[in-house]
């Protein structure tokens, strides 16, 4: 019995390179696997062609993410410091948002982002004690002290031991006082304005409304028009 011959190291690659790249779900789009593949989006297309694929679904995507994109930096005061999952919330993106052009756009400004702070430091009064800094502005506990020490600030100008005051007198207390119901003022403005919900230009109408089931949501349909 003649035996086959032997695969070239070409053949092989070649024969792998289908294998892996033909148990790929082909019906997402190109945005989507180079997001999964960490490749291009330029790459994902020529492996699409090459291996026989159909076509990206909703391949006029590049438009849409123009649009996508204009409408980011129309409204770019609006995004900055919120989170990823706020402005899907609130927006009605797509669930796969994250994958597209639009997130690296707006990465740099979201909260947990490069531009953004997490916690707003800036607004914060450390003549308070880090306890109190924590419990007003909602932090992790020992964050107040750690950035304090990091940033080296000074001590605090009120300050407790085992839940008693190391300062005494009353006109003492009383600018302590003061100080702490001005702090829940600014924290509570800061909040508010942060949850505050889209003006309604931005705001999706009712019966365009995303629905759970449907992949491009509505606020995608809504900005490519």
């Amino acid at each position: 019995m003649t035996s086959l011959p032997a695969l070239s190291f070409r053949q092989l690659r070649r024969k792998a390179f289908f294998a892996k790249w033909s148990a790929v779900d082909w019906s997402e789009q190109n945005v989507e696997l180079a997001a999964e593949t960490g490749l291009s989006r330029e790459r994902i297309r020529q492996i699409r062609h090459l291996v026989g694929a159909p076509k990206s679904p909703h391949h006029g995507s590049v438009r849409k993410s123009a649009k996508l994109l204009q409408w980011a930096r129309d409204r770019l005061e609006e995004l900055k410091g919120l989170s990823a999952a706020e402005v899907w919330r609130k927006y009605g993106l797509s669930p796969h948002w994250r994958a597209g052009p639009l997130y690296q756009f707006l990465k740099p400004v979201l909260r947990n982002g490069k531009l953004i702070r997490k916690h707003r430091w800036d607004l914060m009064n450390f003549r308070l004690p880090n306890r109190d800094l924590e419990r007003i502005w909602r932090l992790p506990g020992n964050t107040a002290g750690a950035y304090r020490r990091r940033n080296q600030r000074p001590p605090p100008v009120w300050s407790f031991k085992r839940g008693h005051p190391q300062f005494s007198g009353r006109r003492q207390l009383q600018a302590f006082h003061r100080a702490v119901s001005a702090e829940k003022r600014n924290a509570a403005g800061y909040f508010a304005q942060a949850a505050r919900a889209p003006t309604s230009r931005n705001r999706l109408p009712s019966h365009e409304q995303p629905d759970s089931g449907n992949k491009f949501r509505a606020a995608n349909r809504a900005i490519s028009r």
